[in-house]
This record gives C-alpha cells, structure tokens and sequence, in this order.
C-alpha cells in the first residue's frame, strides 16, 4: 500500500510537473514569438550625396538610427565642405565608426612599412627587374627615378605598384590627404571633442593583407596591369576622375555601373581577381552588415564611414543586412 502510495504521489507530481513544463513551454514559446520577431528596417538615400539612413528601434526601446556615408580614399578641395545633408548627421551623431579604429588607423602608417621591410628580398640574385621587360621597364622610368627604382625592384612586386598606382592619382589631380575619410575625422577631433571613432574591421591586419594580397606570381599580373594603365595615362586617370565625380554626384546607380564594370573586365582577363574583390569587398561587407545592424539595437545615432563601393553593388554591406533580415527589401 505504501508502495502504491508512493507510486501515486508520484504520477500526481510526475503530473503536475508535466503540466507546469507544458505552461511554462506555453508562456515561454509565446513570449519568444514576440521577443525573437526580428526587427526589418527601411533604408532611405539621400538623392545628392552617398549618404543612406536606417531608423530602428533600441533593445531599450528608445529611437536609434545608423547614418552611413560612402567615401572615397583620394579627393580634392570638393571634399573639404560637406553637403548640407552629411553636415546635419555629423551634428546629430554621438558614435562615429570607421573601416579602422581611431586606434588602428593611427597605427597603420607604421604597420604598412614594417610589412614593407618584411617584403625585402633576402636573396637579391634574382629581383623584380629580372621579372620585368625591357619595354615595362622604360614605362616604369618615365614615372620613377633611376634611384628609387633599384630601391623598389628589390621588395615584392606590391611595393613598386603601389607607388605606380599613386602616379595615376596624382594624374587625376586627387589627394589622398583630401580624402572623405580624413576630412570626417578632423570633424571628429574639432567638433565632438575628440571622443574618437570604432572600427568594422577586426583590426589593421586585414587591410595589410589586401596590400601585399598575393604570391609572386600574382603580385605581377596585378603590377602589369598597372603598368598596362601608365601606358595611356590620360584614359587611366579619366576613368579614375569620372568615377569621383559620379561619388561626389550621388548617383548610385552610374557609380556601381562604372566601378563593378572594370570587376568584371579584371576578372575576365585574370580569374585570380575574383578572390581578391571577394576579399576586399564581400567577406568584409558580410561581416560589417551585422556590425552595423548590431549599432541600431544601440540608443542614439550612429555614423558609418567608408568607402563608397561597401554600400554599392550586388554584394553591398545593403545586401547582406536584407539576407540577414535586418533591412526590407
């Protein structure tokens, strides 16, 4: 008797227990229906400028809103006074986040010539000018003095193509020092008492690996093709002069048609480059829309800064925010 007592006691618990777990299953799955709805935002653009907005709604359940401003990495006395648009979301934001920390920004002009010293040959048997033509060497000579050229032949060949790559700049009379980015920043330093800004990269070391991107082999396709540039110069910096004023036009659509076309026009003539835009855009942009989305479940304003072409194309940061579910489409 005891022992069906026991027995009944226990299916009255086993019972009550059961219909507990069932409530609290209920309450639980009923409330994490309201809780786990993901928020879907709207993107609006500005027609003037490459600047978007996203308004949400904080975990705290106050307003937040994303401000993100395309740049462009070289520009000219345009780019010191921003349109009126960018100027009011400046004013507005109290979070400023760029592609790299105030932090790993300021070290990375260091950063970029260690990696260039470890870019020294060992062996200078065999350099860079053993690898090039008697004709690609007199197009390099035209832009580079005999000196530094047998300084340059005797790193990897990314050295020698990022100073040719500057001679195309300099053609289209841009400067890297009037660059968007810079120009933020300094609006950081003088009008928001210097509270600095975040980064959607994980940290310098990923932009170092898109400058020395590459083995041998590769780095001098990507040197050829510059030097195949400095052969029409004034076709090469035209390009580069179209495509900035497009930015500074704000038209999205005949900026993503420029840019993305010479994507496809690399990648049809070197497959190689699909990997490295897949490595200088797409991973970057897949990472940073979930960042970005993280910063709308924060109170206030948020202003995102970096280069025009994340935000711009089929792979854009936008893209991966709608894959994710985080914007409408």
């Amino acid at each position: 008797m005891k022992t069906k007592k026991i027995f009944i006691n226990l299916v009255k618990i086993s019972f009550i227990l059961l219909l507990l777990a069932v409530l609290f299953a209920s309450c639980k799955s009923a409330g994490q229906g309201e809780t786990s709805k993901q928020q879907q935002y709207e993107l609006y653009k500005y027609p003037d400028c490459m600047l978007w907005q996203i308004d949400g709604v904080a975990d705290d359940g106050t307003p937040s809103r994303v401000y993100l401003l395309g740049t462009y990495h070289a520009g000219d006395e345009r780019a010191i006074e921003f349109p009126e648009c960018v100027v009011n979301a400046l004013e507005e934001s109290d979070r400023f986040v760029a592609e790299l920390s105030e932090k790993e920004f300021n070290s990375l002009t260091n950063l970029v010539q260690s990696q260039m010293y470890k870019s020294f040959l060992t062996d200078l048997s065999h350099t860079l000018i053993d690898d090039l033509t008697q004709e690609e060497i007199m197009i390099i000579s035209t832009f580079v003095d005999a000196q530094s050229l047998a300084q340059l032949v005797c790193f990897e060949p990314w050295v020698l193509n990022v100073s040719l790559e500057s001679v195309i700049e300099m053609a289209a009379a841009l400067d890297p020092e009037k660059a968007y980015d810079l120009m933020v920043m300094d609006y950081i330093a003088n009008y928001k008492d210097n509270i600095g800004f975040e980064g959607l990269d994980e940290n310098a070391q990923v932009q170092l690996d898109l400058i020395d991107w590459g083995d041998w082999n590769t780095q001098m396709a990507m040197l050829r093709d510059t030097i195949e540039c400095l052969k029409d110069l004034e076709k090469a910096s035209k390009e580069m002069t179209d495509l900035y004023e497009l930015f500074l036009s704000g038209e999205e659509a005949s900026f993503t048609e420029l840019y993305y076309s010479d994507f496809e026009k690399d990648i049809a003539r070197a497959p190689f480059y699909k990997d490295y835009y897949e490595q200088l855009l797409n991973k970057r942009n897949e990472k940073w829309a979930v960042k970005i989305a993280d910063y709308l479940k924060e109170p206030g304003t948020t202003f995102v800064f970096a280069g025009c072409a994340h935000f711009t194309g089929p792979d854009s940061v936008f893209a991966y925010m709608r894959s994710n579910g985080d914007l409408l489409y």
